[in-house]
């Protein structure tokens, strides 16, 4: 009896031991390690959590705009919460170092566009010149500089304050006596660096990678697309000559490396960002229906209401689009409101929509 049940023993962990290799086999064949996405708080954080590799980041990206690459000093460098005062809340930096030269570098990654982002980074970078340690003698070598970096996950079209890698380092600074009108001087130690993740000079890096890239390209490239890597990927990257520090960032992002809260946390944030998006595509969508529906309702009134346009028809239909019933209505309403057509010109409207089989709902 124990020599028979010793042998289903032994054949039950010599198949668990098989099972395990068979499955490392898969993984290391297949790349099934799922990796989250960089530009997202939480794998932002993974990043630069590692201050060899927020050092090499931060060095690169200095290469590219001609400044001299700093020394981070691994004992003041993270995250970074400041109080904002008369507001009884802290404004959070994403990342915040001193180098070994005392001067800061605060860095922020945005993936969802804000109206006041510029302003916001503009408030982090002049708090964090001022709340500098003061320990006396000459002003100017106490006062160090500070460098503040955003990268954003879209497309400022030309209106951002801050523009593509451009550095901003001087501040109008009015002063004089007696009401005098003073020539203009600057104050110079507040460095904005903003790169855009969708911007023109990077966004021919499409993936997969098809072509040799620089070592601050290759940055771009994990920064933008980490979530979609796998074992191929990573294969095919080597032998372009990916940087073997590439392969330390990606370990950062695995999804299974991650606490269970990060996870959550991680799940939920990406969720956010994704209804964020869908919903900016929504009204972008919506957006051109409506001024086709406005081209069509304009073509109506001008045929004496008795035909629309077949050529915007035709483009609907190759597009492989329709309008909703209740978006026909909303726009006809507006019309009809300013008497630009009858109720009965507006269900004839409708009618020539359901005839053309471009209608829906």
């Amino acid at each position: 009896m124990n020599r028979c049940m010793n042998r289903c023993k032994n054949f039950f962990l010599r198949f668990c031991c098989t099972l395990f290799l068979g499955y490392g086999f898969l993984v290391s064949i297949f790349g099934s390690t799922h990796y989250i996405r960089a530009t997202t708080d939480v794998g932002f954080k993974e990043i630069m959590s590692d201050s060899e590799i927020a050092q090499a980041l931060i060095n690169e990206l200095f290469n590219r705009v001609g400044l001299t690459p700093v020394e981070i000093d691994t004992t003041r460098h993270g995250r970074l919460e400041v109080p904002l005062q008369g507001h009884r809340s802290f404004g959070a930096m994403d990342y915040h170092a001193v180098t070994s030269k005392r001067e800061h570098i605060i860095i922020e990654m945005q993936v969802i566009r804000h109206n006041n982002f510029d302003r916001r980074v503009l408030f982090y970078a002049a708090l964090t010149f001022a709340n500098q340690e003061f320990e006396g003698g000459e002003w100017a070598p106490q006062i160090k500089d500070v460098y503040a970096i955003q990268f954003v996950d879209y497309s400022t079209q030309g209106n951002s304050a801050v523009k593509y890698y451009e550095m901003i380092n001087k501040l109008p600074l009015i002063s004089g006596q007696g009401g005098a009108i003073p020539s203009l001087e600057t104050i110079k130690g507040i460095h904005l660096i903003q790169v855009e993740l969708k911007g023109k000079d990077i966004g021919d890096i499409g993936f997969p990678v098809q072509r040799e890239l620089s070592d601050l390209e290759w940055w771009w490239y994990i920064i933008k697309y980490s979530d979609q890597f796998d074992g191929g990927e990573i294969a095919r990257c080597r032998e372009l000559g990916m940087p073997e520090q590439m392969e330390r960032v990606l370990h950062r992002l695995e999804y299974d490396g991650l606490d269970p809260k990060k996870q959550t946390e991680y799940l939920k944030e990406v969720e956010n960002i994704d209804s964020y998006s869908n919903e900016l595509k929504r009204i972008a969508s919506e957006g051109e229906l409506r001024g086709e529906l406005k081209g069509l309702f304009d073509g109506f009134i001008d045929s004496d209401f008795q035909r629309i346009s077949l050529r915007v028809v035709n483009r609907i239909r190759n597009a492989g689009k329709s309008y909703p019933r209740n978006l026909v209505e909303e726009v006809g309403d507006s019309y009809v409101t300013e008497g630009q057509i009858s109720v009965e010109q507006l269900r004839d409207f409708i009618r020539l929509l359901e005839e053309n089989e471009v209608i829906t709902g």
